[in-house]
């Protein structure tokens, strides 16, 4: 019956597979310093050399799966549909851990299954998953460390020039998918509470904490975390003098803790992991 299911499950998504955009997008752990990401586009590009490129980032830190998976989840939506997204952050490279290529809101996703598609996938559930096990897709032979060039880049060049899902491996349950355990957002009518999830390059300190989950004007506001404590929620960075620290919502959507010019994590002392709280005063 499963099985029945899956292949019903399989005619149906082949009916609903966006064209390809002809874009792919990278995003790693593999810095700038070597060839990594060279080698992974040279593959995709041998393969497939009409699409074109965006390197959404490749300053992830080394093995940080939980900040892959926040800069995937602030970027994807950007994109048109049909376009294809790489996430290698993959510390078990060479392991038993599968290699998925997933469709979710008309958009496909090529990554290990290591929880680095949690935030897409908790707010866009996939409407179909494969593992990647049909090696006539790899580049051979594959590296027991490499996996981002041998398997990822090709499956991703692939998929970009209208293979279709169905082909590249055997369909999974979407539950089977593994995920993060992260710290949720708590509501009730009295405060709200959320830990800071990433802090990016000007040292803004994020979380998943969205204008709907505040339940009282955001004037009367007080946002709380260690002993940092903002008074308001603002709506830019120019709302307050330069030097001085402010809570507002970001771009990826969620609340943030900033400085005006400044650098919250480091003047603040903040941490990823921090716990924010609101409440009203």
């Amino acid at each position: 019956m499963l099985q029945n299911a899956f292949r019903d499950e399989i005619g149906l998504a082949m009916n609903r597979f966006p064209r390809p955009s002809g874009l792919i997008t990278l995003l790693t752990d593999f810095g700038e310093r070597d060839t990594y990401v060279g080698q992974m586009k040279a593959v995709i590009l041998s393969l497939a050399p009409q699409v074109r490129l965006v390197d959404l980032t490749h300053a992830v830190p080394p093995q940080d799966i939980l900040e892959g998976s926040f800069q995937l989840a602030t970027a994807w939506r950007v994109f048109p549909p049909g376009t294809v997204h790489v996430a290698v952050v993959d510390p078990g490279v060479g392991t038993a851990r599968r290699a998925l290529a997933c469709l979710a809101g008309e958009q496909y996703f090529v990554l290990p299954d290591n929880g680095v598609g949690t935030l897409v996938f908790r707010e866009t559930p996939p409407h179909m998953v494969v593992a990647l096990d049909r090696p006539q897709f790899f580049r051979h032979p594959v590296s027991r460390t490499f996996h981002g060039r041998d398997i990822f880049a090709p499956v991703a060049a692939h998929l970009a020039s209208g293979t279709d899902l169905a082909l590249l491996g055997t369909p999974i349950a979407p539950s089977e998918i593994v995920q993060l355990s992260l710290t949720p957002v708590v509501r009730t009518p009295e405060r709200v509470q959320g830990p800071l999830l990433s802090i990016d390059h000007f040292g803004n300190c994020r979380t998943l904490i969205r204008p709907e989950d505040i339940p009282f004007a955001y004037e009367t506001a007080l946002v709380r975390c260690g002993s940092v404590v903002i008074h308001g929620i603002h709506t830019t960075y120019g709302d307050v003098k330069p030097g001085s620290p402010l809570a507002l919502f970001g771009s990826h959507g969620g609340l943030e803790i900033a400085i005006r010019n400044g650098n919250a994590a480091h003047e603040l002392g903040l941490r990823r992991g921090d716990l924010v709280e609101i409440t009203s005063a």
